[in-house]
């Protein structure tokens, strides 16, 4: 059920209009019912809704006045004016703040539910497409976890920018969003991590380990290591050969 907000400064329009309408066969819930514009703004800020049944002539705060406050804020609410006849030319100038839908005193079941029929598409043509959005944007990220756990050695933004054909700012707010992690510290995670691996075999020399998990400089990688598992690379060594590490 998409939310919906009923604003009127006549008691009985808002009341009749949030118990005498079916909302739930039309797809809406009535999340609540205010006198004027400032007590809808202030709702709206506390409360999420979908979609916004406004008269146009209040007191205090306009509904044309919430609509540009809706538009100028960039919060996704359907709106949906209540208007009287002489103030339909009035409800055309909120079009500059994307309002669509009209609906003419006294208010007409059939209207409104004509209308709110295509709120409920939009509304649920545009989940859907963040939806889809969503998904795409979290294959791009796995795409680039699977990247960098396959080739930590050399991965780095500017790489996979090239491969991608994204702006490697445009990846790195993409990975932050999708992971909650900077795409430095997943890739020093990694790194890390097969840094571990690596030092548990004698055989492999640390200076080996640090050229093969990315660092030119031993010092930095040592730093690194420690920063991240409490140990310098050394130090963890003699840990293991001690057999005191599970790691």
């Amino acid at each position: 059920m998409y939310k919906l907000l009923i604003v009127d400064d006549e008691v009985t329009i808002r009341t009749s209009l949030a118990n005498y309408i079916p909302w739930e066969q039309e797809g809406f819930e009535v999340a609540g019912v205010c006198a004027d514009g400032k007590e809808a703004i202030d709702f709206f800020n506390e409360h999420k809704i979908d979609a916004l049944l406004i008269d146009i002539m209040m007191p205090h705060v306009t509904g044309i006045e919430v609509a540009k406050y809706i538009f100028d804020n960039k919060l996704n609410i359907k709106i949906v004016l209540l208007s009287a006849h002489g103030e339909f030319d009035y409800a055309r100038s909120s079009m500059r703040y994307g309002v669509r839908y009209y609906i003419l005193k006294p208010t007409k079941y059939e209207e409104l539910k004509q209308v709110f029929s295509e709120v409920r598409i939009e509304l649920d043509k545009e989940n859907k497409e963040d939806l889809e959005e969503s998904e795409e944007y979290l294959g791009i990220v796995e795409q680039i976890k699977k990247y960098i756990d396959d080739n930590y050695e050399e991965a780095s933004l500017e790489v996979i920018s090239e491969m991608f054909h994204l702006n490697l700012h445009y990846i790195s707010r993409l990975f932050k969003k999708k992971t909650n992690m900077n795409f430095s510290d997943y890739l020093t995670q990694v790194r890390m991590e097969k840094a571990r691996l690596m030092l548990r075999n004698p055989e492999c020399l640390i200076s080996e380990i640090c050229c093969r998990v990315g660092y030119t400089d031993p010092r930095s990688f040592s730093k690194a290591f420690k920063k991240h598992f409490g140990l310098s690379p050394r130090e963890y060594r003699i840990r293991v050969m001690e057999g005191k590490s599970n790691d």
